[in-house]
């Protein structure tokens, strides 16, 4: 029987801390969606590896929707996604066309490098506003 794999403290720190200073590199050369997500993609993609899950960018889905990346298990269940907009975006109006289209709210992450929203269930339970940096909002045990 496979047991789940845990997301270390250490590993999570190590990834969002690669996160913050991929989005430095970006600053004043490229603000556009298709450069800054890149960051955002390494971020995911390096947590799910630690949970034996696996990032699948622009993966098509059912109803012809094609998101940033798909969360997959190690049995191929889709887990989460996640849809990248610009830092410039309004977050808000660019969720409710993608709502209109029919995306799936059901463990879905939007976010455009300032905050994230995540849906779970068709309800949007959380938004992070990433002016405080994401590893300070996380508690990491001293090193």
């Amino acid at each position: 029987m496979q047991t789940s794999a845990t997301l270390s403290t250490h590993g999570l720190k190590k990834a969002i801390d690669r996160y913050y200073k991929e989005l430095q590199e970006y600053k004043g050369r490229a603000d556009y969606e298709l450069a800054t997500r890149t960051a955002f993609l390494n971020l995911l993609a390096e947590s799910a590896r630690q949970v034996k899950w696996m990032l699948v960018p622009e993966q098509s889905l059912e109803g012809g929707i094609r998101p940033d990346g798909v969360l997959r298990d190690s049995f191929d269940l889709k887990r989460g996604i996640w849809e990248a907009k610009g830092a410039q975006s309004d977050l808000d109006k660019e969720i409710a066309k993608k709502i209109a289209i029919g995306y799936p709210l059901t463990n879905t992450i939007f976010e455009n490098t300032k905050r994230a929203i995540l849906f779970q269930n068709k309800r949007g339970l959380s938004s992070t506003i990433f002016t405080i940096p994401l590893r300070s909002v996380i508690s990491f045990p001293s090193s």
